[in-house]
């Protein structure tokens, strides 16, 4: 898989979401969980999405266009309009973006640990729940939880509200490499009891952006979502 990805724009509100009408994959987490370092494992390039050890660090909605089988050419340049949509694909470049299946993965403030107001908080959580209630173009969410801990009291929330909701969502359970192979059943099984998943229609699986484990399985389903 020749994945081109880029960073196109931080979106602080509503307005400066992108028009273009390509389909997009929120991942959600709590603050420190690895949604960066699995963005970066997942297109192969570990200086896409920054990481850090510091609790909080993405305070907006962080949009990566991603290219699944390599960016096509664009043919003739086409002049971008003024505000929040000179981010966006127009003409010639949105009609390939189409047709060879990119996507904007959506990287979202962590929730549980991030060191800031009670106001910031407020203005993070409606800013979220807009997006995740109203966005046409949502295709479904990503939920990272850490294959080490059982699940906090925000992962279960976050899962039950999808659910509620009736949005789509693929658990992954990041930093595999930190627990020993013959581990990975008990902590999956705590996982999937905390979180409640319906097996079948629930998917969980175990990933490492360290050793790439569980990196097809995310593409396929990645892909399987993007297409309807």
């Amino acid at each position: 898989m020749a994945v081109f990805a880029e960073f196109v724009l931080s979106v602080a509100s509503p307005a400066q979401l992108p028009g273009d009408g390509l389909p997009e994959l929120a991942l959600v987490g709590r603050s420190n969980v690895g949604k960066s370092s699995l963005i970066n494992a997942l297109v192969q390039n570990r200086k896409l999405a920054r990481t850090s050890n510091t609790p909080g660090r993405t305070q907006t909605l962080n949009y990566y266009r991603i290219w699944p089988e390599g960016k096509p050419r664009f043919g003739e340049a086409v002049p971008r309009p003024p505000g929040p949509d000179r981010f966006a694909l127009t003409g010639t470049a949105r009609e390939a973006a189409l047709k060879a299946g990119a996507f904007y993965l959506v990287d979202m403030p962590g929730y549980g640990f991030a060191r800031v107001s009670e106001a910031q908080r407020r203005q993070w959580g409606q800013l979220i729940e807009n997006y995740l209630l109203k966005r046409e173009t949502l295709r479904g969410v990503v939920q990272v939880v850490d294959l080490r801990h059982p699940p906090s009291k925000d992962d279960v929330a976050m899962r039950e509200w999808l659910r509620h909701h009736g949005r789509t969502a693929l658990c992954v359970a990041t930093k595999a490499d930190k627990v020993g192979r013959p581990l990975w059943p008990r902590h999956l099984k705590v996982i999937a009891q905390d979180l409640a998943l319906d097996p079948g229609a629930e998917p969980l699986i175990v990933f490492s952006a360290e050793t790439g484990a569980g990196r097809e399985e995310v593409w396929r389903w990645i892909i399987e979502k993007m297409k309807q």
